[in-house]
């Protein structure tokens, strides 16, 4: 199945997965993401202006899209993208950097944006083992690298997700 995310950008941009360790309310999805559209408006590599998008799923999931046909996200410019996500982690006590939160929903709704439930990796391995989740449970895959994985496998199953090796 295809995803429809960042529809202007070329299929070779890179991909940024970023998981909050809590899902944001209404006010602080707002501000945070009016915080980091102004980050992005004025982030550059080499002096070169990036490309760059974001998209933030179930208030919790970030997504940021850089097309490096025209400048590359390089060294200096990926530190600068870090220092915001870590000065954002300061000041909110919202932590982007955690790894162990795995998505998933038990239907089969193709729509990345309707609900998703969130455990920690322990627990949902916990929770599949037990039989607590069905196997035909679907996730969002948050291990993409470009925008091209992206709009093919965002949401698998969980037999095509690399948490089915953990079993």
């Amino acid at each position: 199945m295809s995803f429809p995310i960042f529809p202007n950008m070329p299929e070779s941009s890179k991909l940024l997965v970023f998981t909050a360790d809590n899902a944001l309310d209404a006010i602080a999805s707002s501000s945070f993401l009016i915080r980091l559209n102004t980050f992005l408006s004025t982030w550059s590599s080499h002096g070169s202006q990036l490309e760059a998008n974001s998209l933030l799923i179930s208030n919790r999931v970030l997504f940021i899209a850089v097309d490096e046909t025209k400048s590359m996200a390089s060294g200096c410019s990926v530190d600068a993208f870090t220092n915001f996500m870590k000065s954002e982690c300061a000041s909110t006590g919202v932590d982007w950097f955690n790894r162990h939160q795995v998505l998933h929903r038990s239907s089969s709704d193709n729509d990345v944006f309707s609900d998703w439930m969130v455990n920690t990796l322990d627990d949902f391995i916990k929770l599949v083992k037990s039989g607590s989740l069905a196997e035909n449970i679907q996730t969002l895959n948050t291990s993409l690298t470009t925008l091209k994985e992206g709009r093919a496998s965002l949401i698998q199953s969980f037999q095509e997700s690399w948490y089915y090796r953990m079993i």
